[in-house]
């Protein structure tokens, strides 16, 4: 499932590309409560559009959440619940699964006794040579490993290596596939807690699943939410780069924007070196077009 507040186009990218996949169903939690969206997603097979208005919220008891954190939560929470299907995820309109191998064989064999299966997060890199395809990016970087040294990460990030210790700008954990009916389980955003002492289910990413985040790659709009994420966002949780993003002039940040989230050849050739470059072409239009 999924909880929007995004441009049809995007919404109808996501849903294709994860149509693409093989899923089952989706739900469209519409944060918007957008009603011509919801008809355009209603006539897709396998779609179920969710209007998140006054009376889906009257259902909860502490009524709609602020923060978008907590309705993803409460989404996806709603769903497990409900246990429709065995498996279910959350994912943002952002956020696309790319698995190794077919997803329904890797699911075959998730048998390690855990609930939650994890997927790695890779952030697209902007590149303006590229034709819109809604989502556009080609270049997805990963997280550096633990134990990397400092030297290594500055021959990828320069002096800029402090302000991105883990090589993304976005999350890091990444997102998980939760198996339904497993009692006390809660699902999270990206991982999943045992009650009644709230502990975390951990585990490591499954070599086989990346989730491709769309974060950065939009100059124009990274640009657009940036002061935001660094006063009232995720970019708050890391206070150097926040700081920096505050407090730096529009030359200093097209710098870092180009130098650290551009796909130049330095930067490219650099995470290759790593072993930290994704390359992926999704052909989102034509999928969609594929869909509707």
């Amino acid at each position: 499932c999924t909880t929007v507040k995004a441009p049809l186009p995007q919404i109808l990218a996501f849903v294709a590309w994860h149509k693409h996949l093989g899923a089952a169903q989706i739900w469209v939690h519409l944060d918007d409560a957008d009603e011509i969206n919801a008809d355009v997603l209603s006539r897709i097979d396998g779609v179920t559009p969710v209007l998140c208005d006054a009376d889906y919220w009257a259902q909860y008891k502490h009524g709609r959440l602020k923060k978008i954190e907590g309705r993803q939560v409460y989404n996806i929470r709603r769903i497990y619940d409900a246990a429709p299907l065995p498996i279910v995820a959350h994912l943002d309109v952002d956020e696309y699964l790319l698995p190794s191998r077919d997803i329904a064989d890797i699911l075959d064999d998730w048998d390690d006794g855990l609930p939650i299966l994890r997927m790695e997060p890779a952030e697209a890199l902007h590149d303006d040579s590229l034709p819109d395809d809604i989502f556009t990016a080609r270049q997805f970087r990963r997280p550096f490993p633990k134990g990397i040294s400092e030297a290594r990460r500055a021959k990828i990030l320069g002096d800029y290596e402090f302000l991105l210790p883990y090589n993304v700008m976005s999350h890091r954990v990444g997102k998980s596939f939760f198996k339904t009916g497993v009692e006390n389980l809660r699902p999270n955003i990206h991982v999943a807690s045992l009650s009644p002492d709230g502990s975390r289910v951990r585990t490591s990413h499954h070599p086989e699943l990346k989730v491709l985040h769309f974060h950065a790659q939009d100059k124009a709009s990274w640009l657009a939410a940036m002061r935001n994420r660094a006063t009232h966002g995720a970019y708050r949780f890391n206070e150097p780069l926040a700081t920096f993003l505050q407090e730096a002039d529009p030359a200093e940040i097209d710098h870092f924007y180009t130098y650290t989230q551009s796909a130049t050849p330095r930067l490219t050739e650099a995470l290759q070196a790593e072993g930290l470059l994704i390359e992926a072409q999704l052909d989102l239009k034509e999928k969609v077009a594929a869909l509707i």
